[in-house]
This record gives structure tokens, C-alpha cells and sequence, in this order.
């Protein structure tokens, strides 16, 4: 029977999952090592705890119901944030009543399991399916104007035969195409990042501005930055990037000569290494501060021909990978995008 015990003592303490007993006062008695490590505390100050200390103000009450409930029907479950030596995880977290021979109460015990990385996929879903909403709304929004022009223009040519309203229509139908295109890559992208593998950045970048029409504009020699991504949808992420950069470059200087414009290099991007991950950022006419969080929004556009959905798509594309960007200004003026990526996904 103790070797019987040891054992099961022994399993217990090789649980990823937190373990505990509680007694009838609701006062913490047994529990496994797990505990110790994640609140980084002694068995003598864990002694007698209870149960809502541990979690984060918000959820204490729900702890209480679910103790409550224990007592009241024999089991419970539910969930609970706590700060812990790996930042704030997520518990689920069950209760079952424990009963004495002679039917009295002895307690409950229970599994704490993090489920923080459950939570953070369900949240992506739930960030996809939102967008799939907006993309239904935003569709029959964008698409009726272009349609509505190219159908006027091609009425006209065929009654005139205009080149004008034919290279109008032209446009039109080019604008329609782009839309779709990037609403359709838009759609792609929101899914869950998958096929990722060791990528260096700076690779991926090079191609990408060898991928984009560019003009005059220059790509300093980006340095190696090791990350674990999928590299197909890093390459989507970095072309919106420079396209952006390149189109809403620095504003045209009236009186310069057509060759010194031809000549001049209009904008330089560069793509620099930061403390949480990485950063792209050049000398242009920057962004306004006021804008700075709109210009990720779908369908946020300043140019004439643009659809709107570039930065939209970048973002997309650095939630899918559970990394988090936000524009702000670059140390030449222009603007800058910074990616946090998780710690986790750093080589």
C-alpha cells in the first residue's frame, strides 16, 4: 500500500497540470510542485490559501460560484486568469467533492490545466470570423462604384467609340481586379499561420522588393533576423509594406526638373532588428498620428488607385503568426511599422 502511494505521489508531481486538494473550510492541503513553480512560492505560505487568492481581481468571483457549486452539487469547472512566473496564464479549472466513509465532507480536489494557448487559437477563429463579416459588407461597397463607372464608360465608347472612355473603362476594370485580388488574398491570410519554419527576414524582404514596382525608391541591405513564420505569407506581408512605403513616398518637388526627379532616389526603406523583433521604416511623408491606427483598417485608403487593403492584409498576416504591429513615425520622419513578435517564435 506505500509503495502504492509513492507511486501515485510520484504521478502526481509529473503533472503539467496543477494539482490540489482543498479541505471542508475551503483551505489549501495538498498539492503537487507545479503549484510552487508557477506562483513561485513556499509549501508554508501556500499552506491554508485560499482558492480566489491566486487569481487576478476580475475572476475571483467565479471562483467563489465555483466553490460554491462544488459544495452545493459535488463538481464544478471553470475558468480563471492568474499571474504567474510565466505571465498571465489561463486556468480551467475542476473541482470534485471529496467524501468520507461515513458520508461527511472532506473536501474537494481538482486540476488547474493552462488552456492560454486554446484561448489565443479561439480568439484568431473569432478574428476570422469577423473579418469574413466585414469582407461581405465591405465587397458590395467597393465593388459598385468601379462597377458603376466601368459600365457608364463602356456605354458611352460603345455609342462613340472614344478611346478616352475606353482607357477609362480600362482603368475601371483594372482598379475592380485589384480589389478582388486583394480581397481574395485578405481572405487567405486571416486563416491561422501554418508551415512555419526558420526564416531569416532579411531573404524575404529581398525578394519582396524585387517582387513590387519600386521606381527610384531604394531597400537598404536589410541585416539577418532569424524568426519562425511561414514564408510564403511573410512575403505577402513585406510587398504590402514596401507598395505602401513606395506609393505614399515623399511629396513632389514642384521645382525640380523632370531628369533631377527621374534621377533622385524618391524614398529608402529599411528593415532594422528591435528588442521585441523587427521594424520597416523610411524617409517619407510618414503618417499622421491620427491615422496611425486607421490605416489598418480594410478599405483605408488615401490614393486614388488604391484598394485599401494592403495594411489591412499586413496586420492580418502578423495576428496570424500571434505578433502585433502598429505604425508609428521613423527616425528619418517617415513612417515606421513595428512587429513585436512573440518570444516564442524568435530563433
Amino acid at each position: 500500500m506505500e509503495d502504492q502511494c509513492r507511486v501515485l505521489a510520484a504521478a502526481v508531481e509529473t503533472l503539467d497540470d496543477v494539482f490540489y486538494v482543498y479541505d471542508a473550510d475551503g483551505k489549501l492541503a495538498h498539492w503537487n510542485a507545479r503549484l510552487n513553480e508557477l506562483f513561485d512560492l513556499t509549501d508554508s505560505e501556500l499552506s491554508g490559501t485560499a482558492p480566489t487568492k491566486f487569481f487576478i481581481a476580475d475572476d475571483q468571483e467565479a471562483v467563489e460560484a465555483a466553490i460554491d457549486e462544488v459544495f452545493e452539487s459535488g463538481q464544478t469547472n471553470v475558468e480563471a486568469r492568474a499571474e504567474t512566473t510565466e505571465g498571465v496564464v489561463t486556468f480551467e479549472l475542476s473541482g470534485r467533492l471529496l467524501m468520507g466513509d461515513d458520508g461527511t465532507v472532506q473536501g474537494f480536489s481538482g486540476v488547474g490545466r493552462d488552456i492560454t494557448d486554446r484561448r489565443e487559437r479561439e480568439w484568431h477563429l473569432q478574428r476570422q470570423n469577423e473579418r469574413l463579416t466585414e469582407f461581405a459588407d465591405l465587397l458590395a461597397h467597393d465593388l459598385r462604384t468601379p462597377l458603376a463607372v466601368t459600365s457608364g464608360h463602356l456605354e458611352l465608347a460603345a455609342r462613340e467609340m472614344s478611346s478616352e472612355h475606353i482607357d477609362a473603362a480600362r482603368d475601371g476594370l483594372r482598379r475592380l481586379e485589384a480589389i478582388i485580388d486583394d480581397m481574395r488574398t485578405a481572405t487567405r491570410e486571416g486563416a491561422l499561420a501554418t508551415a512555419e519554419q526558420a526564416v531569416d527576414i532579411a531573404d524575404v524582404a529581398t525578394t519582396a522588393w524585387n517582387h513590387v514596382e519600386t521606381g527610384n525608391a531604394a531597400l537598404e541591405p536589410p541585416p539577418p533576423i532569424l524568426v519562425e513564420a511561414d514564408p510564403k505569407r511573410l512575403l505577402r506581408l513585406f510587398e504590402n509594406i514596401f507598395v505602401n512605403a513606395v506609393t505614399h513616398g515623399p511629396a513632389s518637388d514642384d521645382h525640380a526638373s523632370e531628369a533631377e526627379r527621374e534621377a533622385s532616389t524618391e524614398i529608402t526603406v529599411r528593415l532594422v532588428p528591435t528588442t521585441d523583433g523587427f521594424a520597416v521604416e523610411d524617409d517619407g511623408q510618414g503618417i499622421d498620428p491620427d491615422e496611425r491606427e486607421w490605416v489598418f483598417e480594410p478599405g483605408a485608403s488615401q490614393a486614388a488607385d488604391g484598394t485599401g487593403f494592403g495594411l489591412y492584409i499586413v496586420r492580418a498576416i502578423a495576428e496570424a503568426h500571434g505578433w502585433t504591429v502598429r505604425a508609428t513615425a521613423g527616425e528619418r520622419g517617415g513612417a515606421r511599422f513595428e512587429f513585436d513578435v512573440d518570444a516564442d517564435t524568435t530563433c
